[in-house]
C-alpha cells in the first residue's frame, strides 16, 4: 500500500496549496495556477472529491506497516477528510455560483437559502481558518512522508 502512502502525501500538498494560495499565492505562482485548475476544470474537481474519499479509506483500512491493522493511519485520514469536505462545498459554491451568474440576479430568496445552507456554514468555519488549516495541513503532509511508520500519524 506504499502507492497509498504517497498518494496520501501529494493530495495533502495540494490541498494544502490550494488554502494557502491567498497567504503565499504572490510568490509562488504554482498555487495560482493550481486554484485556476480546481476553479476551472470539473475534470480535477471530480478527480479530488473522489479521490479523496477513496484515500480515507485506503488509509483507515490498509495503513502503512508497522501500524495497527485499522485505523493506523488516523491523523492523515482524518485530514484528508476535512480537506475532502472543504473541496466539496468549495465544488458546491462554483457550481451555485455560475448558476446564479446564468439565472436572473434578482432573486433574494435563494440567495438567502443558500446561505443558511450547512455547507456553506462548513465552508465559511474553513475560510476562517484557513490559513491554519492550510498549515497544519503542510505539518501533516511533511511528518506523514519524513516519519511514514510512526503509528496513528
Amino acid at each position: 500500500m506504499i502507492q497509498v502512502y504517497f498518494l496520501s502525501v501529494a493530495y495533502l500538498l495540494v490541498g494544502a496549496g490550494l488554502l494557502l494560495v491567498d497567504q503565499y499565492g504572490g510568490r509562488l505562482l504554482l498555487l495560482i495556477r493550481l486554484r485556476s485548475s480546481f476553479r476551472n476544470s470539473k475534470t480535477f474537481r471530480a478527480i479530488t472529491i473522489f479521490g479523496g474519499l477513496a484515500l480515507v479509506i485506503l488509509l483507515l483500512v490498509f495503513p502503512i506497516p508497522p501500524g495497527p491493522k485499522v485505523l493506523g493511519d488516523l491523523v492523515p485520514a482524518m485530514n484528508i477528510m476535512a480537506l475532502w469536505v472543504w473541496f466539496v462545498s468549495q465544488s458546491i459554491s462554483l457550481s451555485r455560483s455560475r448558476k446564479a451568474e446564468s439565472v436572473a440576479e434578482d432573486d433574494e430568496q435563494s440567495a438567502k437559502n443558500r446561505e443558511e445552507d450547512m455547507l456553506s456554514y462548513t465552508s465559511s468555519l474553513i475560510e476562517t481558518n484557513k490559513r491554519n488549516f492550510g498549515i497544519a495541513t503542510l505539518v501533516v503532509a511533511c511528518l506523514h512522508f519524513m516519519v511514514p511508520m510512526s503509528v496513528l500519524l
